[in-house]
């Protein structure tokens, strides 16, 4: 396929809107749209979208991404012939960006100094249509973002941009002067901030990565200079600390949404970490709009 680039400027970063699932009988059209304002990120399932950006034609099939571009007209060149299966993910962008046949580093729009030596790169880097190695895990990702969008509490919303901004590192370019070493690390990490709800283990890692569980400690520890089980810790206390403040949830309750199903092992690792009981912990320094457990 003939491809092309799209370049965003990521300060401000970009914000997820809303996600969603679809499935057209022959014969349907997409929506013939002028001037939609956000990204349209389309993950395919099965079957085949006939796509029109402007006057150029796609034809998106199963195991592909695809991304429409804010206040172009969208439509279908023609209907679907076969059952057609997508997921679908709007986000906005307030910063630059550009569509060419070249990934391009783009200014950002907030005045940024240079710190000590390095500034990180701020431009993020999209295939506009392109194949996903792992399409099943990004569906079940974008599934999880629909889900932490519909709860109702600020946890929710905070949790949803997190995953939003991980599935952007997911299907983006990557840069060709990253090390193999540091890829893994990096989709390592990403994994354990997505899924840190659920037992992992290194095992569980090395196969969803097909490495080695020894290269899954050595590129993280290389790379980030802590292990796994030290981040996954780590990630999900912050997770906690994030409920202790902003709900009035059990103990037992965050326990067991942040991945211990011990409430005890829990509190005794969030004291490790932060000297006082998690009780302790909301009780010194929760808004006083949370209300106490019994």
């Amino acid at each position: 396929m003939t491809n092309q680039y799209l370049s965003i400027s990521c300060l401000p970063l970009p914000t997820y809107v809303q996600s969603g699932h679809v499935v057209f009988n022959p014969g349907d059209r997409h929506p013939n749209r002028n001037n939609f304002q956000f990204f349209v990120m389309i993950f395919m399932v099965r079957g085949k979208l006939y796509i029109a950006e402007d006057d150029q034609e796609y034809v998106v099939g199963p195991g592909e991404m695809f991304i429409l571009q804010p206040k172009h007209h969208h439509y279908s060149w023609k209907p679907m012939d076969q059952t057609t299966e997508y997921y679908w993910v709007h986000f906005s962008v307030t910063g630059c960006y550009l569509q060419a046949s070249e990934p391009q580093e783009l200014h950002s729009v907030i005045p940024v100094p240079s710190l000590h030596y390095y500034t990180p790169k701020m431009t993020l880097f999209l295939s506009k249509h392109s194949h996903i190695t792992n399409m099943p895990g990004i569906c079940a990702l974008v599934k999880k973002i629909f889900q932490n969008s519909a709860a109702q509490n600020a946890v929710g919303f905070w949790q949803t941009q997190q995953l939003f901004l991980d599935l952007l590192q997911q299907v983006q370019s990557p840069a060709t002067s990253q090390s193999q070493t540091a890829i893994l690390a990096t989709q390592i990490q990403r994994y354990l901030r997505d899924h840190f709800d659920e037992k992992i283990t290194n095992e569980k890692l090395g196969q969803v990565f097909h490495v080695h569980p020894n290269s899954v400690t050595s590129s993280m520890k290389k790379t980030f200079g802590i292990t796994p089980n030290l981040f996954l810790t780590k990630y999900r206390l912050e997770e906690a600390v994030k409920r202790l403040l902003s709900t009035s949830e059990q103990i037992s309750r965050i326990a067991a949404d942040v991945g211990y199903q011990n409430v005890y092992y829990f509190s005794m690792a969030f004291k490790r970490r932060y000297g006082v009981s998690p009780l302790s912990y909301r009780n010194q320094y929760a808004d006083d709009k949370v209300g106490s457990i019994s």
